[in-house]
């Protein structure tokens, strides 16, 4: 075996390592550091034969709890100088800080090809003997400890990502991606975020990764991918450009761990960039583990029944407010992914929130959910929102909410008009066909079914039924040459996927019959305007049951009614009635302008700005 040429790489790339991290201890971030003026308290302990440096908060008190933070140098570097780069300590009294030194030139960081590996370092070892040390002399919170490293240290904290799963929250590498040997074997047992920072232009960790015999490197991309799969991830990113494309973000998440890896625009080997102080953003992204990457203008507005998503756009625009009501699609899934085409559009001319019930988007859960329910969830919503003067538009049972707000808050909340699409018909035939299967199913096995939910049985078949609507989405907004904010559809869509949103959306399908039996007991609106936008979506249904008599029959009566009572209700509140031909159930990503311009017609009619 010919050893030479690898120990010349490896001393080629230590080299270039200790010049890159005494370079990158004598830069000054660029960016905002929160400094805190008392000492920090340091020390370097002795562990058997290795040691580490240990710093403690400015204001520790012996009986508090605390974060654990674990940094790791890079290959010929050590504690002191890694202390110096990161100082962590310096911008949170949240965390103990811990930075070891690694016996070797290098750590052992899982590609089984270097110097710590042939001379059984047992850094993994190492890592926990320091832990157990720590937790001896200090309080350390239950389940939060974490992990940086930087080039070489931070190959072996994709180690511990992998190997020590069950010990760390979250890690964060700067300046490396991943051995190839790592990637092949890594196995975590339990879900851990990742947070990587490179350099798009590192020269000694390549960013795009290493083709070699002894020390090949898969890219950043790859490796924050692969970190993603091991944990479930939903399957599309969020990107982030930068402004002044510094740093760009790509995010992925299983709902619960994140997984970001920041690029750096002409960055090389090291620790931060100019404009990204990466020591304060990795404990940003420690610390806001538990918040969801919400969308661009989507917020979380709490109330005493839980969180609700509010996606707000247009907001400097005068008169009121329209609110988007969504409903479900054949597959019972209801949520403001349908209005990525239309609130866009709106935006231009009106203020308008899409707001998603519980259980749905990125609302909080809830055991009890139905539209029913939702029409005094959304009078909470929009007091905190301190809206008052309103136009409700609601599609299909997003009717029932409507309806019933309406009918409890119209005292409450100047409701100006609403606008229908393709509303549920609150007559008996149309009932009958509402509450038979699959809402009698799933009232009568909700008990069972929640659990069996729970444990990911229908998670394959939703992801089968998304990836088909996403595909006839598409096609539908190509054929009309709508645009839709992709982006914002995937990152709703996308939601449904987890099991608190599965589970919700089975308990709305079982109490969707008691909300059609109240629905059904509210008179016609008289009082404001009421426009209905009236679909011809049935004709599907009928065409495909040609060999079926009876249910073309009911499917044709259902047709009937359901105009014959739009029709009416239009006509009795002075709102409008609008028939569509050859028209898709989702009016909102077909014919966005069709709705429109009924928001346009009452907005004149009732003289608002």
């Amino acid at each position: 075996m010919k050893l030479q040429p690898i120990m010349k790489f490896a001393q080629m790339i230590i080299s270039t390592m200790v010049f890159c991290v005494l370079l990158s201890a004598c830069e000054s971030s660029s960016g905002k550091v929160e400094t805190i003026d008392a000492e920090v308290s340091s020390e370097l302990i002795k562990l058997a034969e290795r040691s580490y440096l240990l710093k403690l908060p400015a204001d520790y008190q012996a009986e508090n709890k605390y974060k654990l933070l674990l940094v790791f140098h890079g290959s010929g570097g050590n504690a002191l100088e890694m202390g110096s780069v990161a100082r962590f300590e310096q911008y949170s009294n949240e965390y103990i800080v811990a930075y070891p030194n690694s016996k070797e030139v290098e750590w052992d960081e899982g590609c089984e090809c270097n110097i710590a590996h042939r001379k059984n370092a047992n850094d993994l070892g190492f890592v926990d003997a320091v832990i157990a040390d720590i937790k001896k002399q200090h309080q350390i919170s239950e389940g939060e400890i974490y992990a940086a490293g930087f080039s070489q240290g931070g190959l072996f904290t994709q180690n511990l990502a992998c190997n020590r799963s069950e010990v760390f929250k979250a890690v964060a590498v700067v300046a490396g991606s991943m051995s190839v040997q790592l990637a092949e074997s890594c196995a975590p047992e339990e879900a851990v975020s990742v947070m990587m920072v490179h350099g798009e232009d590192d020269t000694v960790l390549p960013y795009h990764g290493l083709v070699h015999s002894n020390f090949g490197l898969i890219s950043s991309p790859d490796a924050i991918v692969l970190h993603a799969n091991k944990h479930g991830r939903l399957p599309y990113p969020l990107y982030e450009v930068s402004a002044e494309k510094k740093v760009n973000i790509l995010k992925y998440n299983n709902g619960t761990q994140k997984f970001h890896l920041y690029t750096a625009v002409n960055g090389g080997h090291n620790w931060r960039f100019n404009g990204f102080d990466t020591s304060g953003q990795i404990l940003h992204f420690f610390s806001t583990l538990s918040q969801a990457e919400l969308p661009e203008y989507s917020q979380l507005v709490v109330t005493e029944q839980g969180q609700f998503h509010v996606r707000a756009m247009g907001l400097n625009n005068p008169g009121p407010a329209v609110v988007l009501l969504a409903g479900p699609n054949y597959n019972y899934h209801s949520d403001s992914a349908w209005f990525a085409a239309l609130q866009p559009l709106l935006a231009q001319q009106y203020r308008v929130y899409s707001i998603d019930r519980l259980g749905n988007a990125f609302s909080s859960s809830a055991n009890n959910v139905s539209y029913h329910r939702f029409s005094d969830d959304l009078a909470l919503v929009l007091q905190q929102l301190e809206e008052t003067q309103l136009m409700l538009v609601a599609f299909s049972s997003g009717s029932i909410s409507a309806r019933w707000f309406y009918q409890k808050y119209q005292q409450q909340f100047d409701i100006k008009a609403m606008v229908y699409i393709d509303p549920d018909i609150p007559l008996a035939h149309s009932l009958s066909l509402y509450q038979g299967y699959p809402a009698n199913w799933y009232q009568a096995n909700l008990a069972e079914l929640v659990p069996f939910i729970a444990e990911g049985n229908w998670t394959g078949r939703t992801k089968d039924k998304l990836d088909i609507e996403y595909s006839e989405l598409k096609q539908l907004a190509a054929a009309y040459n709508v645009q839709v904010d992709w982006s914002y559809f995937e990152q709703i869509i996308q939601r449904r996927l987890l099991i608190p949103q599965q589970q919700a959306r089975a308990i709305e399908i079982a109490n969707y019959i008691e909300d059609l039996d109240g629905y059904a007991s509210l008179p016609m609106v008289s009082t404001i305007p009421v426009s209905v936008i009236d679909s011809d979506f049935e004709q599907q249904q009928i065409n495909q049951a040609q060999d079926e008599p009876e249910l073309m029959a009911a499917l044709q009566l259902w047709q009937q009614e359901g105009s014959a009572w739009s029709a009416e209700q239009a006509s009795l509140s002075n709102g409008q009635y609008i028939e569509l031909h050859d028209s898709d159930h989702l009016v909102s990503v077909q014919q966005p302008k069709t709705i429109k311009q009924a928001l346009d017609w009452l907005f004149s009619q009732l003289q608002l700005p």
